[in-house]
């Protein structure tokens, strides 16, 4: 039987992000495990201070945890952890999650393909490939009022 304490749920605040929401926090209501709702605030990939000085960059974190803690309001009957970051998504997830000995990962995809894909980077596939735990992915676009995890796995095999 698969066991599960914690539940990382990294998020952007996008609606992209809302179906995965809501699915961890079923599986957290379920089992009983404590939801950690991660963001990133993201950084340049060469020094920070050339493009966004660090000073920007805390302000930025600070404004995102403010975000996440009205985020995490809503979610009231499980419990919640929200970690902040600076730096790159998909490797802050990946530490997130090894830092928290995560059981299970659930986030949204926003599903990019073709040049853009290729642009941007995908933060799922990159997480699904180096996470020590499993990891669901949920498509953006997803229109879900669960019950229970039961009604989703239902749902997505209907």
């Amino acid at each position: 039987m698969f066991r599960c304490q914690t539940i990382v749920c990294p998020t952007d605040l996008s609606l992209a992000a809302e179906p995965a929401l809501q699915i961890a926090r079923s599986l957290a209501r379920d089992t009983g495990a404590k939801l950690i709702l991660t963001a990133f605030v993201l950084s340049p990939p060469y020094t920070v201070d050339a493009y966004l000085p660090l000073a920007d960059a805390a302000v930025l974190a600070t404004e995102m945890k403010r975000e996440l803690s009205l985020l995490a309001e809503r979610v009231n009957d499980v419990p919640v952890e929200l970690i902040v970051e600076i730096g790159d998504p998909g490797a802050g997830i990946v530490h997130v999650a090894g830092e928290t000995h995560a059981d299970l990962i659930v986030m949204g995809t926003h599903g990019r393909t073709g040049v853009v894909r290729m642009l941007m980077g995908s933060v799922a596939e990159y997480v699904v490939r180096n996470a020590p735990c499993p990891v669901l992915t949920i498509r953006a676009g997803i229109a879900l009022e669960p019950t229970s995890v039961m009604a989703v796995a239902a749902e997505s095999h209907a």
